[in-house]
C-alpha cells in the first residue's frame, strides 16, 4: 500500500504501505514537481533492509523503524515507539497486521511516506504550496537553498542539498542525500509542523537485503481487513459532514497583526471519529492559533467510513477569521478586567529600581477559555525587567466575559502596581 492510495486499488502496491489513504491528486494548474529523491518502493526495485529512527526536534530518537523490503507483495515492518507500536507482514495475498493502538501518529506516516516512495507528497500539494527543488533552481547541490524567486534571500545547510515540499499537513525537507543503486536517498528527512515544531527522521541503515530469512514473512494466521489499520486523505467537505458537534468558532480578540483573514487546519480523527490532533497549517494571525485549536479539539465526530469499515482520516479544515466579532467592542479597563480576574499578583521589584507606586501598563487579550493568549507592554517605566512583571502576570487567573451566558473574549489595559522588594 501507498501511504496515500493515489487511485483506489493500485494491485499490490496499493498494499504496500499501509497508512495514509487517498491523497487529493496534485491540481492540474500546479506545476510538474519533480525530486532528487528516489522512489525505494517501486516494482523493479533490489530488496532492501531500512533502519530509521524519529526524533521531536533536536531530542533522543523516541520512534524506530524497520522495513525488510523483498517484493511490492513481500516485505515486512516493525514500528516501535511510546505512542504507537506496529508489526505488519505482507506475503502475497496474506496480511499479518498487529497496531497498538489503532492509530498511526501523522508525523509517523509522512516520514515513513517520504522515506520510500516521495510521490505521495507531492500528489498531495494544493494551488501555492511551498516548493523549493534542485529542480526549480531554488536548491542547489552546495547546500545553498533561496527563499525567493531572485535568490537574495538564501542559506546554507550543513548536509548538502536539500529539497522541500510544502504539502498541507504533509511538509518535508529532504536532505543528505546518498546514493542506493543508482537512485539518491535522502537520509534525513524533516516534517514541519509549525514554526519550533519539526520532526526529524534519519535513514540509519539502508543496505541489500540478501539470504532473508523466510521467517520474516511468515505468516500463519491473516489479520481480518476489520483489525487493519486504513488511512484516509478526506476532502472538506466529508470531514465537514463527519462533524455531529461543530460549535462555531470564537476567534480571540488579537491585539497585533491581521484581525481578519484565512485560517487552516490539518486534523486526524482515529477509527472511533475521535479528534486526535490538531495543526496549524496558514493563518492570517498565528496569535489566534491556540484558541482556536482548543475550540476545534472539543468537536465531535463520527468514525469516517471506506467499504464498510472504520478508517483514520485525516484533512485539511479552512475558516474565515475575524478577531472582532464576539466581545466587547472597545478595550476593557483596569477596573473592568479585575473583576474577571482573580489570585491577583502585583509584580515585585528590587527596591530602588522604581518609586512605590509606580503603575506599569501591558495590553492583554483573553480567550473564551479565559487564556491571555497575548501580552504587549503599553507603558513601562525605565529600568524594569518585563520578565520580573509576567511572573507575576502568570499567577492571575481570568473568567471570559459572559453575554447572554456565553463565554466572550476581550481585550483589556492592565496597570500593575509594581512593589519594591528587597
Amino acid at each position: 500500500m501507498t501511504f496515500f492510495r493515489l487511485v483506489p486499488k493500485v494491485a499490490i502496491l496499493s498494499l504496500m504501505f499501509a497508512t495514509m489513504g487517498a491523497a487529493q491528486q496534485q491540481p492540474e494548474s500546479s506545476p510538474v514537481v519533480r525530486l532528487v529523491q528516489g522512489a525505494l518502493v517501486t516494482p523493479n526495485s533490489p530488496p532492501f533492509h531500512l533502519k530509521a529512527q524519529i526524533s521531536v526536534g533536536g531530542g533522543a530518537p523516541e520512534t524506530f523503524i524497520e522495513l525488510f523490503w523483498q517484493a511490492p507483495d513481500r516485505w515486512r515492518r516493525t514500528i516501535q515507539s511510546d505512542q504507537f507500536v506496529q508489526t505488519l507482514v505482507v506475503n502475497g495475498d496474506k496480511v499479518f497486521e498487529h497496531d497498538s493502538p489503532m492509530y498511526m501518529p501523522p508525523e509517523i506516516q509522512t516520514l515513513l511516506t517520504a522515506m520510500v516512495d516521495p510521490q505521495p507528497i507531492i500528489g498531495a500539494l494544493q494551488p501555492g504550496d511551498l516548493v523549493r527543488t534542485k529542480a526549480n533552481g531554488a536548491s542547489l547541490e552546495s547546500g545553498v537553498t533561496c527563499f525567493d524567486p531572485a535568490h537574495h534571500m538564501c542559506m546554507q545547510t550543513a548536509f548538502g542539498l536539500m529539497e522541500s515540499v510544502g504539502a498541507q499537513g504533509h511538509a518535508v525537507d529532504f536532505t543528505n542525500y546518498q546514493g542506493f543503486h543508482g537512485k539518491r536517498i535522502a537520509r534525513r528527512l524533516t516534517h514541519t509542523i509549525s514554526v519550533g515544531d519539526y520532526y526529524t527522521a534519519e535513514i540509519t541503515e539502508l543496505d541489500d537485503l540478501k539470504n532473508a530469512d523466510e521467517g520474516l514473512f511468515a505468516i500463519t494466521e491473516p489479520t481480518p481487513p476489520e483489525m487493519r489499520l486504513h488511512v484516509e486523505m478526506l476532502g472538506e467537505a466529508e470531514l465537514r459532514s463527519l462533524a455531529v458537534e461543530a460549535p462555531i468558532i470564537v476567534w480571540p480578540q488579537v491585539l497585533d497583526g491581521d484581525v481578519t483573514g484565512k485560517a487552516s487546519f490539518y486534523i486526524s480523527l482515529d477509527t472511533a471519529g475521535k479528534l486526535r490532533e490538531v495543526l496549524p497549517l496558514k493563518t492570517a494571525n498565528e496569535r489566534s492559533n491556540d484558541s482556536a485549536i482548543r475550540q476545534i479539539m472539543r468537536w465531535k465526530f463520527k468514525p469516517a467510513m471506506r467499504e464498510g469499515l472504520p478508517v483514520q482520516a485525516e484533512g485539511t479544515l479552512n475558516f474565515d477569521i475575524d478577531t472582532r466579532a464576539a466581545g466587547p467592542k472597545d478595550v476593557l479597563s483596569d477596573a473592568e478586567v479585575r473583576k474577571l480576574a482573580s489570585n491577583i499578583v502585583e509584580p515585585v521589584v528590587p527596591a530602588g529600581n522604581v518609586a512605590p507606586g509606580t503603575i506599569y501598563k501591558i495590553w492583554i487579550a483573553v480567550d473564551t477559555d479565559g487564556i491571555v493568549i497575548e501580552k504587549i507592554i503599553a507603558e513601562a517605566p525605565p529600568g524594569v525587567d518585563f520578565a520580573m512583571v509576567d511572573k507575576a502576570l502568570q499567577q492571575w487567573r481570568f473568567k471570559p466575559l459572559l453575554l447572554d451566558g456565553k463565554p466572550q473574549p476581550y481585550r483589556a489595559l492592565l496597570e500593575l502596581h509594581l512593589q519594591t522588594g528587597s
